[in-house]
This record gives structure tokens, C-alpha cells and sequence, in this order.
């Protein structure tokens, strides 16, 4: 769906390292993804309870998630503190208060960040959630290796205020760098077509200069030699492609990739975590990724350390048309200096949560198809689909991401 004016980064990432052209998710959605993504397995009440989540009928919370128990006042105008407030996670970490407990949802292997703070590697955590145990309580070497500044999930807070706080740190840390990073950068999600939000193209552009940002300042240390950088995303909900809407991108760089590798050897995301654990020397998580395979065939015999440039953006800034509430405006103004909405500031403002998180995949991939390339073009991809579908006797949904509804 998008080509090098929105991507020049990642373009540039795969043409000098290696490209994975049947690499796969293990998951459908986001609920599950982020646990294969980071314990290479998803728990028995994930897999139960994420259908009824995404009806959006108001059933559960999102599993395996920490969230604000109490629910918006969306006609009021009462919000409770922290709703919209992306480093809620990150609070109240000695104690619940007004925040849920997922432990239910944890694998029982637990994460990556708990092998890696038990097994003495050093690490720090950009963005992705972190446990707690039972009682509420967030493991304190795990915290310790967290970064609560860098904040999780809000539309308005774009990927290139994250990656200008992921360099300070890596610029600051260039003497003593941890052996693992992990760095959220959620732009790329977009917000479809939603009023008031950034275009589809803008936010993709955005995700694509922070990663390239980032990527260059990894290459500025010292550690650049020792380094693999491995750049994928959690799940391929409400994308379309045409071998199978599981099929996802993993892109590798670093001194050791070889340059302009197309691997075509199938893989998946145990397979990555299970690269990371061998590179590491930390046992593995789960059944999967102690069966899963350690990545061969992208590897060079020595080193070429040197730096890499981050490309400009290519994208101007735009917003979706449409007419939207003033907290949503007053959101967007905030996230313009890198800024959230504090309770005091939003009161007696119409909340109106507008994300995609929830919309079924085939519309997200609709609004988002629509406002990147016109109908006509997605009317020409969907009749193409459907051709494909009926030549191989399989269903639509074989190859346009469906979440189960």
C-alpha cells in the first residue's frame, strides 16, 4: 500500500540489509500480537476473550493490558484521570488504584523482560507494557530497565517525539549501552480515514523517519559493530495481502546483515525471539520457541560498521477532513509540542474516542486503502482479491485480515 515516498527508511533499511519475503505473525490482532511478539506465545484468556473485545460491545477490557477501570463519561465530558494518558501503565506501580491487573492474560512463561531481568542482561524497554504479578505489583529489575518516560499508546503523540526521546537516550548512553532494546513506534497503525486525525499517509511517513532516526543513532556508538536490528510489527490486522493476511514484513540491518538479502526460507515471530534468546544466552519462553528455528542465510563473515542516514521525510503534515469534538482538536494542538491533555484541561469537554483499535480489519483496510489511493483503486484490489480467492478455492478473508466478529 505504501512505496518509498512514504517509506525512504525502510526502502533504504531493506535494499542495505535483509528483507524477509515470507515472514509471518503468529497472532491476529493486536491483543495477541504483542505477547508473540515478546513471549512467543499468547495466554488461554487472550485467546478467549480478544473476539469479545473487538465486537467493541463494551464486554472486557483489552486483554493484557493494564487500563483505567472506570469507563469515560463520553457525554459529559468526564474523563476519568489517565483514560487518554499514555504513561497510565507506568503509575500506581506499587499499588492498582483506579488500574486494571492483567497478570490473567500473562503467558506462562511470562515476557522477554522478565527472562532477560533474571537471567542478569542488561536491557531497556521503549514503549512496550510491562508485567505485574499478582498482587499488582510491577517486578522492580524489570522497572528498572523501563524508560516510563517514552509514552505507549496516543494517536497524537507522534512517532518522531518518540524517536527524538529514544536518541537523547541512546546519545546519553553511548558509553554504557545495554545488550537488548525493544522500541515501540505505533504511527503506523494510522487512523484510517477518522476526522480530525493525521492522514494515513502521514502517520506512515512519520513511523518511517523515527525508524530512521533510531536507526542511525544505533549507528553512531561505539557498539554499532556488535549490533543486529531487527524492525517488524506486532500483527498484520487490516492489511490485505496476496499469499495470506498472516503474512507480515521483517526487515534486518546492521554490520553483520548481508547487504540486499531477499530471504525467502519461511519464518515467523518465534522465530525472531528465538534469534534474539540465541544471540542472547537466555533460555527460551515457551514450547514455541524452544521448537522454533535460530534465523540462518542473512549473515555476513565480517563486519561492515558503517553508519547509516536517516532519510528525510517526504510526507507534508495533513489531517483527515471531517468535523470532530474540541477535545479531539485540543488533543491534536497538545500532541503538537509533544504534549498530553491534563484532567484540569479537558473539562467539560465532549470525549469522543475515535481509534481503529476496534474496527474490523476489512474496514480499516477500506478506509485506509481509500484515503491513500482513491476508490478506484480499491475497488481494482478488491475485485483482484476476490479473482485470487476463487482461483485457489479458499475465502476472501484468507487474505484480507479478519478479526473473528
Amino acid at each position: 500500500m505504501y512505496r518509498r515516498r512514504e517509506l525512504p527508511n525502510l526502502y533504504a533499511l531493506a535494499g542495505g540489509g535483509a528483507l524477509f519475503a515470507d515472514f509471518d505473525v503468529d497472532g491476529e490482532v493486536t491483543a495477541q500480537g504483542h505477547q508473540w511478539t515478546t513471549a512467543a506465545s499468547d495466554s488461554d484468556f487472550v485467546q478467549r476473550t480478544w473476539p469479545a473485545y473487538y465486537s467493541d460491545r463494551g464486554l472486557v477490557q483489552n486483554p493484557g493490558w493494564t487500563g483505567p477501570q472506570a469507563d469515560a463519561d463520553t457525554a459529559h465530558g468526564n474523563v476519568p484521570l489517565g483514560f487518554d494518558n499514555p504513561y497510565g501503565d507506568y503509575e500506581d506501580l506499587s499499588k492498582l488504584g483506579a488500574w486494571s491487573n492483567p497478570w490473567i492474560s500473562y503467558p506462562a512463561g511470562r515476557f522477554l523482560f522478565d527472562d532477560l531481568a533474571a537471567h542478569g542482561v542488561s536491557f531497556e524497554d521503549f514503549g512496550e507494557f510491562i508485567s505485574r504479578t499478582e498482587g499488582g505489583d510491577v517486578v522492580p529489575n524489570v522497572l528498572a530497565h523501563t524508560d516510563t518516560t517514552f509514552p505507549g499508546w496516543n494517536r497524537f503523540l507522534l512517532d518522531t517525539d518518540r524517536a527524538r526521546l529514544a536518541t537523547r537516550w541512546i546519545d546519553a548512553h553511548r558509553n554504557g549501552f545495554p545488550r537488548f532494546l525493544y522500541i515501540w513506534l505505533p504511527d503506523d497503525h494510522t487512523a484510517g480515514g477518522a476526522p480530525c486525525y493525521y492522514t494515513p499517509d502521514y502517520y506512515v511517513a512519520d513511523n518511517d523517519a523515527a525508524t530512521g532516526r533510531i536507526v542511525a543513532a544505533l549507528s553512531r556508538l561505539p557498539v554499532w559493530r556488535h549490533m543486529a536490528v531487527f524492525i517488524t510489527e506486532d500483527d498484520a490486522q487490516s492489511g490485505a495481502d496476496h499469499i495470506d493476511a498472516h503474512r507480515s514484513f521483517l526487515v534486518a540491518a546492521g554490520p553483520w546483515i548481508k547487504s540486499g538479502t531477499v530471504e525467502t526460507a519461511p519464518y515467523s515471530q518465534v522465530d525472531m525471539l528465538r534469534t534474539a534468546e540465541a544471540i542472547l544466552g537466555i533460555p527460551p519462553l515457551s514450547q514455541w520457541d524452544a521448537n522454533a528455528r535460530v534465523i540462518d542465510g542473512i549473515w555476513r563473515a565480517t563486519p561492515n560498521d558503517a553508519p547509516i542516514a536517516a532519510r528525510p521525510m517526504e510526507v507534508a503534515r495533513a489531517v483527515n477532513p471531517g468535523s470532530c469534538s474540541r477535545y479531539t482538536r485540543l488533543r491534536r494542538k497538545a500532541g503538537e509540542h509533544g504534549q498530553i491533555l491534563t484532567r484540569a484541561s479537558i473539562a467539560a469537554q465532549a470525549y469522543t474516542p475515535t481509534s481503529l483499535l476496534k474496527v474490523a480489519g476489512p474496514e480499516q483496510l477500506r478506509q485506509e486503502w481509500i484515503a491513500t489511493h482513491g476508490l478506484a483503486s480499491y475497488l481494482r484490489l478488491q475485485a483482484y482479491l476476490a479473482r485470487l480467492a476463487a482461483r485457489r478455492h479458499a475465502p476472501l478473508d484468507a487474505f484480507i485480515a479478519n478479526e473473528g466478529d
